[in-house]
């Protein structure tokens, strides 16, 4: 028997394991970028395996015994946390890295809540699990986060070009020098001055990053990213197909508010869609 206890946790830390057996025992099966521990195992070897796993719950505080031996109470904000990592049915990957910071890691939404799962540190079997607020609230800290520029050139049209080249150039951009770089970009483009500018931001990068959006359906996840380049001066918004056999990609020069406003429209859900914990 599984129920809820009023106990507060600001932070929750689970192993892998740890996080598998929670989603598993409230039903759920698919924890994206979380890989299976148990492959492989036999089933006498899963259940003396749960025993461990059970027993470093009840010491976290995450789990406690009720009357019997067998009825097993999760705390409130451990049991709403997992609920939302396992079943809602938007995702956002989101990977960003500037000078002083790098961050990879998956956002889980509902209406109510959105939750952060990262790994803690180098640590590839620890995740961190953060309630991070509303997707108003979750949207405005991740943009915080990325360290976008208020304000860019808008007079500048958007860019359409193969996206292997740009993942080419993407790559080999540290060691060409600008003019080069702006002209392989033209060249691609047909548009010097624009390309001029995508090329000044790559080679003066103060943040990238990516974003993946997933959406459940009942043939699995649906998929569509974005990524970004912020410079010292401008920020570039780039659109792209993730399908093997389509090869385009479009770089828009965007503000802050304009980011804000795309990612708040991509993680905000239906209202009909159930809030599960």
């Amino acid at each position: 028997m599984l129920a809820a206890k009023d106990i507060h946790k600001a932070a929750i830390s689970l192993e892998t394991k740890e996080l598998f057996f929670l989603a598993g025992i409230l039903g759920s099966d698919r924890l994206l970028g979380v890989e299976d521990p148990f492959l492989g195992y036999l089933s006498d070897e899963i259940a003396a395996e749960w025993e461990q796993v059970k027993q470093g719950l009840l010491d976290k505080g995450y789990l406690t015994l009720g009357e019997s031996e067998h009825e097993l109470t999760m705390v409130p904000e451990v049991f709403a946390r997992v609920a939302i990592t396992g079943f809602a049915e938007r995702a956002c990957w989101v990977r960003y890295e500037d000078a002083s910071e790098s961050f990879e890691g998956y956002l889980h939404i509902t209406n109510e809540k959105v939750v952060e799962v990262a790994r803690e540190g180098e640590a590839d079997s620890l995740y961190i699990l953060n309630e991070l607020g509303n997707v108003q609230q979750a949207s405005a800290l991740l943009v915080e986060r990325m360290k976008w520029r208020e304000e860019s050139l808008s007079d500048l049209p958007a860019l359409l070009l193969s996206r292997r080249k740009f993942n080419d150039l993407y790559e080999k951009s540290e060691t060409m020098d600008l003019e080069e770089l702006s002209n392989e970009l033209s060249q691609s483009t047909g548009d010097i001055e624009a390309s001029w500018a995508l090329a000044k931001c790559l080679k003066d990068r103060a943040c990238e990053g990516e974003l993946q959006l997933s959406i459940w359906s009942e043939e699995g996840w649906d998929s569509q990213g974005a990524a970004f380049i912020v410079g010292q001066k401008m920020n570039w918004l780039i659109r792209m197909s993730l399908r093997d056999e389509e090869d385009w990609l479009v770089a828009t020069p965007a503000t802050k508010k304009q980011f804000h406003d795309m990612l708040l429209l991509w993680l905000e859900q239906p209202p009909e869609t159930d809030e599960r914990g």
